[in-house]
C-alpha cells in the first residue's frame, strides 16, 4: 500500500530556523510580511488559487541579510501553496543570489 504518507496542510508552521533572527510575520498567516501581503493584496482573500504565479524575487527578501524563505513555509498558514510556485519561488532565488554575488 504506502509505506510513507505526507500531509501538507492544517497547520501552523515550524518558525524556529528564523524566530530568532529579523523576519517579519503576518499576523494572519504567519509567513514572512512581503510576500504574504503580496498574496492578499492578489487574491483579496478569494479567487481561482490554480492561476496563481510567483510574486518576484523582491517579495522574497526579509530583513534578515541572506535570508529566504521559500515553499509552503513561505505561505504561512495559507492552503494556497502550489508546487509550481515552489519552483518559481527558487528560480526567483537563483536571481536574488546572482545579484548578491556579483555586488
Amino acid at each position: 500500500l504506502a509505506d510513507t504518507v505526507v500531509a501538507c496542510c492544517g497547520f501552523r508552521p515550524d518558525d524556529t530556523l528564523w524566530s530568532e533572527v529579523q523576519v517579519h510575520q503576518c499576523y494572519a498567516t504567519s509567513g514572512p510580511m512581503k510576500l504574504a501581503a503580496a498574496l492578499m493584496s492578489a487574491s483579496g482573500g478569494a479567487g481561482d488559487c490554480l492561476a496563481q504565479v510567483s510574486h518576484g524575487p523582491e517579495t522574497l527578501q526579509t530583513p534578515e541579510p541572506g535570508l529566504l524563505v521559500l515553499g509552503m513555509k513561505s505561505y504561512g498558514r495559507s492552503s494556497a501553496f502550489l508546487l509550481k510556485v515552489g519552483h518559481q519561488q527558487v528560480q526567483d532565488a537563483v536571481v536574488l543570489l546572482k545579484g548578491l554575488a556579483a555586488a
